[in-house]
């Protein structure tokens, strides 16, 4: 009867709990070798797109002072030419996450949406390459609504998308005052 039970019971589980100790060592194994390829190029494409928003920049350094409310990431350029800054802002699809260049004037260099959430089509026309330039050379964005701003032009249709990027403009250029500047 014992040895029923060991065949029945017990040698079953044996083999299950065998095959989950290979199975998570060779995962454990995998992400130990994936990982530093992960992070590397993780890093690329963050300052490929950190060189995007920044063109002079060369590398990038990042800043572990204060941040202001909305902004998550802020990079140096290391040759001074200025700040790649990270912002996020509530939109009409959730939160709009975009990556803000700004020069060592304190002027915006460029504007890419890096996350959201919004409606393809209408709303996601605010985040087009296009309309972003309009930001190029902004060097305050005085108002605390797009719909104020004559000086920026909003999507109609898309007004709270348009917004949440005016508002993420808005947190890295306060950002840059913060920091002082580039230093």
């Amino acid at each position: 009867m014992k040895d029923r039970t060991f065949k029945t019971t017990i040698a079953p589980a044996l083999v299950l709990v065998i095959i989950c100790l290979v199975i998570t060592a060779a995962l454990a194994g995998t992400y130990s070798v994936a990982s530093p390829i992960i992070e590397k190029n993780a890093q690329k494409t963050a300052d490929e797109a950190r060189a995007k928003v920044l063109p002079a920049g060369d590398s990038f350094t990042q800043y572990d002072g204060k941040l202001v409310e909305g902004v998550t990431e802020c990079y140096f350029a290391d040759n001074k030419a200025g700040m790649a800054v990270t912002a996020t802002y509530k939109s009409f699809g959730g939160t709009l996450t975009a990556m803000v260049g700004v020069d060592q004037d304190g002027k915006v260099t460029g504007v890419t949406v890096t996350e959201h959430a919004d409606t393809p089509g209408l709303g996601t026309k605010a985040m087009d390459v296009e309309y972003l330039k309009q930001y190029g050379g902004v060097d305050a964005a005085p108002e605390e609504n797009i719909k104020n701003d004559a000086n920026i032009d909003q999507i109609v249709g898309a007004t709270i998308s348009s917004n949440a990027i005016y508002h993420t403009v808005q947190e890295a250029l306060q950002q840059f005052k913060e920091c002082g500047g580039v230093k």
